[in-house]
C-alpha cells in the first residue's frame, strides 16, 4: 500500500496543488479543538521531536492521570522514525494492524495482554523543515490530505502538532504556522500550537532553555511544555496547577504551564 502511494505521490501532489487554492492562504484555525471528547486512545506519528527525552506521551499521561475528573484508562501509543516526513509513515498499517498495543511489559517488568487498541485521536508531524522547504511542502500537504483520509476512513480523527522554528532560526515559525493552519483547515482538523507555544515562552521566559545543544530537538523543557500544549489541547482544561512532577523545578514547570495555557488562548483568539 504504502508503495503504491509513493509511485503516485509526485503524480497526484501536482494535479492538487495546479487546481486547488494557495495553501498558506489561512490565516485562522478553523477548530481549536479536537472533535472527540476526552480521548482514550491516542496515536502520535512523527519524528524525533515526538520521542526525545522517552518521548512526549510520557509526561502527557503523567499530566492526565494527575487529573482524575478525565477518568482512567489512557493509552498513548507513539509510532515514529527518526528524520522521518509523513511520506516515511504507513499510516494505514498503524491503525489496521490488531497486534499493534497488544501486550506491553509493565513499570514493573510483567508480561501484560491488551485488548488491541482502537484508536480515538491520531497527532501527525513532519520534519523540521518539510512543511516550508520548497522541496518538500507540496509533498508535506499531500500527504497530510492522504494520511487525514486514512485514517478518517478507520474512524480515527486526525490532527496535526505544529513544530517550532530552530532556536537560531525564530523567523522559521510564520511559514510552520501557515502551512499547519492551512493543512489542518483543509482537513477540518485541529492543529496543536506547540511552536506557538515556544516563540512565547522564548519571548517571555529566555531563562529556559527549550533545546538541546543542536538548536533544534526538543530539551527536557521542551518536551514538557510539549505535553503542557497537548494536555490543554486535547483535553480543554489549564495544565496551570497540574501535579504530575516531571523532574523539572517546580518554578519551570509553572512557568511552561502558564505559557502553554496563554499560547492556547491567543491561538483560540486567531478564530
Amino acid at each position: 500500500m504504502q508503495a503504491k502511494i509513493n509511485q503516485l505521490g509526485a503524480l497526484f501532489c501536482a494535479i492538487f496543488f495546479l487546481f486547488s487554492e494557495p495553501v498558506f492562504s489561512d490565516a485562522a484555525p478553523l477548530l481549536t479543538s479536537p472533535k472527540v471528547e476526552n480521548p482514550k486512545s491516542v496515536l502520535f506519528i512523527g519524528n524525533s521531536f515526538f520521542y526525545y527525552n522517552n518521548g512526549v506521551h510520557k509526561p502527557l499521561l503523567g499530566m492526565v492521570k494527575a487529573n482524575q475528573s478525565l477518568g482512567k484508562g489512557h493509552r498513548f501509543r507513539n509510532i515514529t522514525i527518526n528524520s522521518s516526513s509523513l511520506e516515511w509513515h504507513d499510516v494505514e498499517s498503524y491503525v489496521t494492524n490488531k497486534r499493534i498495543g497488544s501486550f506491553s511489559i509493565t513499570s514493573k517488568n510483567k508480561y501484560k495482554k491488551y485488548t488491541p487498541e482502537k484508536y480515538q485521536l491520531a497527532i501527525m508531524m513532519d520534519c523540521s523543515q518539510c512543511p516550508i522547504h520548497e522541496d518538500r511542502k507540496e509533498l508535506f500537504n499531500f500527504y497530510v490530505d492522504t494520511h487525514s483520509k486514512t485514517l478518517r476512513d478507520n474512524g480515527v480523527e486526525p490532527s496535526l502538532l505544529m513544530t517550532w522554528a530552530y532556536k537560531d532560526k525564530p523567523e522559521m515559525i510564520e511559514g510552520l504556522a501557515a502551512s499547519y493552519i492551512s493543512a489542518a483547515n483543509r482537513n477540518k482538523a485541529m492543529v496543536f500550537p506547540v511552536g506557538l507555544a515556544f516563540q512565547l515562552s522564548q519571548k517571555e521566559n529566555p531563562n529556559i532553555d527549550l533545546f538541546t545543544p543542536d538548536m533544534r530537538h526538543p530539551s527536557k523543557s521542551g518536551t514538557y511544555l510539549m505535553a503542557a500544549v497537548l494536555y490543554s489541547s486535547i483535553y480543554n482544561v489549564s495544565p496551570v496547577g497540574n501535579s504530575y512532577d516531571y523532574d523539572l523545578s517546580q518554578t519551570t514547570q509553572e512557568s511552561l504551564q502558564k505559557i502553554a495555557w496563554k499560547a492556547l488562548n491567543n491561538y483560540k483568539d486567531l478564530r
